[in-house]
């Protein structure tokens, strides 16, 4: 009998659906075409529902593809789960799909992680396509707004939620327009 290789990385084809379903110049158009001659107050309302709503099916997509697609470093890591009673749960799960969503739309190699401790999961986006894309297509003082975050604290509550952490607090520690990158926590209470 032959034996099957282990692939310790994500599943290419799984990344690749995922990018296929959430096409980032998509919402931004979608975007685009709804803020066309609204006013201030009016752009913000359709970007927490256009952003909010990709947000959430973004990351819901990632966690079904996620187990979907299991790879051996998954495997090892529920294993690791069930033998020490839960613990690394928090955060090596959350940080799994994190990574599956962002390296799919973004096309990162990776998601830089400033801190993962049992307290606190830290991780930072440096080089968003998204907020590239909404400055290209609505212009710098659309872009500033920070639509998209919005998309990434809506992903972030999403995964929260539906892995089973309601002691989690989501913060954006820092974003593109003022620091040049996005940072984002979740915060055990």
């Amino acid at each position: 009998m032959k034996q099957q290789a282990l692939s310790y990385e994500l599943n290419e084809e799984m990344l690749g659906l995922i990018a296929k379903e959430f096409d980032i110049a998509e919402v931004v158009k979608r975007f685009k075409d709804a803020i066309s001659g609204k006013q201030p107050e009016e752009i913000e309302k359709s970007a927490e529902e256009i952003f909010t709503r990709y947000g959430v099916d973004w990351m819901r997509r990632s966690l079904q593809l996620g187990e979907e697609y299991p790879d051996r470093t998954y495997q090892v890591l529920r294993e690791a789960i069930d033998h020490t009673g839960g613990a690394y749960r928090f955060p090596l799960v959350l940080q799994r799909f994190l990574e599956i969503a962002y390296l799919s739309v973004h096309e990162l190699p990776l998601l830089p992680i400033f801190q993962n401790t049992p307290k606190r999961l830290i991780y930072q986006v440096e080089d968003c396509k998204m907020f590239k894309k909404i400055e290209e297509e609505c212009g710098k003082d659309v872009a500033d707004t920070l639509p998209c975050r919005h998309a990434c604290l809506n992903a972030c509550r999403t995964l929260a939620d539906d892995l089973d952490y309601p002691e989690i607090l989501i913060d954006m520690e820092a974003s593109t327009n003022k620091d040049g990158y996005c940072r984002f926590a979740f915060k055990r209470i």
